[in-house]
């Protein structure tokens, strides 16, 4: 059997030598991370004292802190608002893309360019935009409409952030929705039409079906990168006004700025078990659909 196995890796050998760099970077930079935190979630650990077994405490402290409570309402709102409207309007624009348009390369470089700015750069501009003396409150003045402090009203602040990860996130989706719909077979098109089928029974009956993987994909990866939000908020606002944009990961990097390890590890791993539940039950949900 020692025999036979050794054969296989002399055969297999040069598979093993190119993914090894990758296996160990993965191991050392992520696997033993996730095993050293997960350790320190069940410790009061400060990074200086030697960490203190105190089981799951850490996890109850977490999830009955008001101000962790207030980052997972801030969050889900943040992932409701923005995939409810985010991956709207990358369908929209992918199918206005799909047709035949002049300057469609450029449209597409257009709505691409956001998605490869940097997040702090899109940041730093919005929050301009959205200042008293900047372009949206210039621009409703023009109308006769009264401007408002946006990144600084407990109630518009949260929505503000939303719009501008919208406003990145969408060309991206767009990008994505676009070939996929180049990859739908214009038979299928063909054939509808000889059935009288509309624009819209054409919609709903051959380019939903034929798009519904990647619809499953980008609402995943959407919701995984919405959980994630920390960038926009900790330019744009710094989790305020009185907590009105914090956010987990806001909370997570707020403890260990605090020396909070044992805790911000625990909401790391908290966020990893929700997110690994939510994206299996969107993944089964897709696959029952099919």
């Amino acid at each position: 059997m020692s025999a036979k196995i050794a054969r296989r890796f002399r055969g297999s050998s040069a598979g093993y030598l190119l993914i090894a760099p990758a296996l160990i970077v993965t191991i050392v930079f992520l696997v033993i991370p996730m095993i050293v935190s997960g350790y320190w979630s069940l410790t009061h650990y400060n990074g200086i004292k030697p960490p203190q077994f105190v089981g799951l405490q850490n996890y109850v402290d977490v999830l009955t802190n008001p101000r962790f409570q207030r980052s997972f309402q801030n969050t889900i709102f943040f992932v409701v608002m923005g995939m409810a409207i985010g991956p709207l309007l990358g369908l929209g624009s992918a199918i206005l893309l799909n047709d035949k348009l002049r300057l469609r390369a450029l449209f597409r470089t257009s709505f691409f360019l956001p998605t490869m700015t940097s997040l702090i750069v899109v940041a730093t501009i919005w929050k301009l935009m959205y200042a008293d003396n900047g372009v949206i409150n210039a621009v409703a003045a023009t109308f006769g409409l009264p401007g408002h402090d946006w990144l600084n009203d407990p109630t518009l602040a949260l929505p503000a952030v939303v719009v501008t990860a919208i406003w990145q996130g969408f060309g991206f989706e767009t990008v994505v929705f676009l070939a996929a719909l180049q990859a739908v077979p214009k038979e299928y098109y063909e054939a509808a039409t000889v059935d009288g089928a509309g624009r819209w029974a054409k919609f709903r009956w051959v380019t939903l079906p034929g798009i519904r993987p990647t619809i499953v994909f980008v609402y995943v990866i959407g919701i995984i990168g919405s959980f994630q939000t920390f960038d926009q908020v900790f330019v744009m606002t710094n989790g305020g006004p009185i907590q009105a944009t914090r956010t987990i990961v806001f909370d997570l990097v707020d403890r260990f700025n605090k020396l909070d390890i044992g805790g911000a590890s625990a909401v790391a791993y908290i966020l990893l078990v929700f997110l690994a539940v939510l994206s299996y039950a969107q993944l089964r949900l897709g696959e029952a659909r099919d």
